[in-house]
């Protein structure tokens, strides 16, 4: 059987381009807060995390 690193590599140069393909959308915050996040995040959850970083 092979171990646990054996099975963890480097990535593809597929699977690096699939993760550079993802967009992110940048968030500032007027207390200065940087918020990243997916551009596939869905409206309620974005909407959660505003809501708990605004108190």
């Amino acid at each position: 059987m092979a171990s646990p690193l054996a099975l963890q590599g480097t990535p593809t140069p597929a699977e690096s381009a699939q993760c550079r393909a993802v967009q992110q959308i940048e968030i500032v915050l007027p207390d200065g807060t940087a918020l990243r996040v997916s551009e596939a995040v869905g409206t309620a959850a974005l909407r959660r995390v505003l809501a708990a970083l605004r108190g």
